[in-house]
């Protein structure tokens, strides 16, 4: 080996031994994640519900008295003084009665305030809180960055006060949890150690800031594989006031079809398929074939925007802007009460339904009900799509919702019920992505 060789290698296993600039810079890394940890963990809680459960023998038949028993547990997080907790519905979901322990220790019961299935989140109310209830707040979700440090915090496999770092791999995900069978869009994405346990508790950023709720992981085995997903905290913070002032989430309804319109320069669109006569949108001067630029100053597609749609209260006026032949449009709307919007629910199915309008029907050549959404344990799991129209029950024809009501009254599930459904399928124009509508048959027995 020659001198220049040599001199070439000693300078390459230089370039690659940590400096004391590099130590101090990783130790100042790791403070700021203890400053966080040290910061955060107190207003984590560990999430347990109750409810009774009946033993039974071989033949099905009671053993005993009914026993009150531990059936799930996640984490939360502590958001008002007053013993408020967020966590998530699946966590909570069934419960009869519920207890949160914090982090010194202590166990004190909670009683539900109210739960959102849609997003998947659920509010407690500690009883009687003690004075220093330690708190988090909230951060603005829409400014996270792909990229940016994050820190999970929660009781994973009941194990209290376990915290992982990670970053934000992406934004505005759709995911199907397992845990809750439902489709949701719009959740941050993260490769911070979600596991079995961490749902409910808090996604944060640097400042010790809550930016999400820790709901899901993808993995093949139920672990941790690296991808974790949380709930946006602008979502959240607007379910929790939702559920505080109504015990309930007041959906906006804007009454229209959207779709995914081309993108223009990367910025997503959305195309106005149809308006519902008499609903906000109409009264706001939206028309059929306008295409969406922005909604509340926001590029969004078409999953997004629904969201966004949907977690906006009643009475909240939006801005819109559209572009409609080539020129654009300013528009402003009022959002309505999806809920006293001819949505209605069809418990024995598990289903929310809403009439076809006008317009649809006459491209379909049919009446009918749309699925809105499905509970994840009713009859219609897993079976039915949201905007899956049907048509008819065991033959006969559905013209409104309540027909349909009457129809599912009338039904015998333990001989089957036969539906006959249309299901919406995209498909590419040249530019555009039109919707058409495949014929099908869904069969149900019990």
């Amino acid at each position: 080996m020659n001198a220049a060789s040599a001199l070439a290698q000693v300078r390459e296993s230089e370039s690659v031994i940590a400096t004391s600039e590099d130590f101090a810079f990783a130790r100042k890394l790791s403070r700021v994640f203890k400053s966080v940890a040290t910061k955060v963990e107190p207003g984590v809680v560990h999430v347990t519900q109750y409810r009774m459960v009946q033993r039974t023998d071989w033949f099905g038949r009671p053993i005993g008295a009914a026993m009150l028993q531990q059936t799930g547990l996640g984490s939360g997080a502590i958001i008002d003084a007053a013993g408020i907790v967020i966590t998530n519905n699946h966590v909570i979901d069934r419960g009869e009665s519920f207890k949160v322990r914090l982090s010194n220790g202590d166990e004190l019961e909670a009683t539900l305030i109210g739960r959102d299935p849609q997003t998947d989140l659920a509010v407690l109310q500690i009883k009687d809180p003690p004075s220093d209830l330690p708190t988090l707040s909230f951060a603005d979700s829409d400014a996270l960055e792909v990229g940016e440090w994050v820190v999970a915090v929660g009781s994973p496999f009941g194990l209290d006060s376990s915290v992982t770092q990670g970053i934000v791999s992406a934004r505005g995900r759709s995911v199907t949890p397992r845990e809750t069978g439902r489709s949701y869009e719009d959740y941050i994405q993260t490769d911070a150690a979600i596991n079995p346990g961490n749902s409910g508790g808090p996604l944060l950023n640097l400042e010790g800031k809550i930016v999400g709720i820790n709901t899901a992981i993808a993995s093949r085995t139920g672990g941790y594989d690296g991808i974790g997903f949380a709930i946006p905290s602008n979502t959240a913070r607007l379910v929790v006031e939702n559920i505080r002032k109504h015990g309930r989430v007041l959906r906006g309804w804007l009454g229209v079809g959207l779709e995914n319109s081309e993108e223009i320069n990367g910025q997503s669109r959305v195309l106005v398929g149809s308006v519902q006569m008499g609903s906000p949108a109409a009264a706001a001067g939206l028309r059929e074939g306008d295409v969406i630029t922005r909604f509340q100053g926001v590029a969004m597609d078409e999953a997004r925007m629904r969201n966004a749609i949907a977690t906006l209260p009643a009475g909240s006026v939006v801005n819109i802007e559209v572009e409609r032949g080539g020129v654009p449009v300013k528009l402003t709307a009022m959002l309505a009460d999806r809920s006293a919007n001819n949505t209605t629910f069809i418990e024995a199915l598990g289903v929310e339904v809403v009439p076809v309008d006008e317009r649809l029907s006459e491209e379909l050549g049919f009446q009918g009900v749309m699925i809105w959404d499905t509970t994840a344990d009713g009859r219609a799991a897993n079976r039915f799509q949201k905007n899956d129209v049907i048509v008819a029950v065991d033959g006969d024809p559905v013209k409104n919702e309540r027909d349909f009501a009457k129809a599912i009254e009338a039904a015998d599930f333990q001989r089957g019920v036969r539906f006959n459904v249309l299901r919406p399928v995209q498909v590419r124009q040249g530019n555009r992505v039109e919707t058409t509508f495949d014929r099908g048959r869904i069969d149900i027995r019990d």
